[in-house]
């Protein structure tokens, strides 16, 4: 989708070696380590490797999706993930260095995930089952919402 950072891509990468720990983000309480952390997450959700239970009631799940997902607007400022405690969340990795390998790996798996299972639909916490090019469109909307967060874009 155009405006939107390809997913994947080296894109990323570049942009992520310019990203230093002491990094203020533009609005919200992450640190870049914690945003670094928090991509992981979605990926994880693709895979099937972490459950998470919609939350969006089923009869509005399509129309959020279509809005929120598959329209041209990007990601809310400030919008919480629905399946994360509030409040900032302790550090998973010693150090950004370790949590961006951790991302680079997580990146690797999704992508080989739906080599294998292209047909696979997987529930998304917000917009429902979600298609491989939905998880792709998702991921991408994501991390460039994130990485305009800490001025990476």
């Amino acid at each position: 989708m155009e405006g939107f950072l390809k997913f994947p891509s080296e894109e990323i990468w570049q942009l992520l070696s310019t990203l230093k720990p002491e990094t203020p983000a533009a609005w919200g309480i992450m640190s870049a380590q914690n945003m670094v952390e928090h991509l992981i997450l979605p990926l994880k959700i693709a895979q099937g490797e972490l459950k998470v239970s919609v939350v969006t009631p089923e009869d509005k799940v399509e129309r959020v999706k279509q809005i929120m997902l598959l329209g041209p607007a990007p990601l809310k400022k400030g919008f919480a993930a629905p399946f994360l405690p509030e409040g900032k969340l302790p550090h998973q990795f010693p150090n950004l260095d370790l949590a961006i390998a951790e991302l680079k790996r997580e990146v690797a798996s999704f992508i080989s995930f739906y080599e294998t299972y292209q047909g696979e639909s997987i529930s998304h916490p917000v917009f429902g089952p979600l298609n491989k090019e939905e998880w792709h469109l998702f991921q991408s909307k994501h991390f460039t919402h994130h990485f305009t967060q800490f001025g990476l874009l």
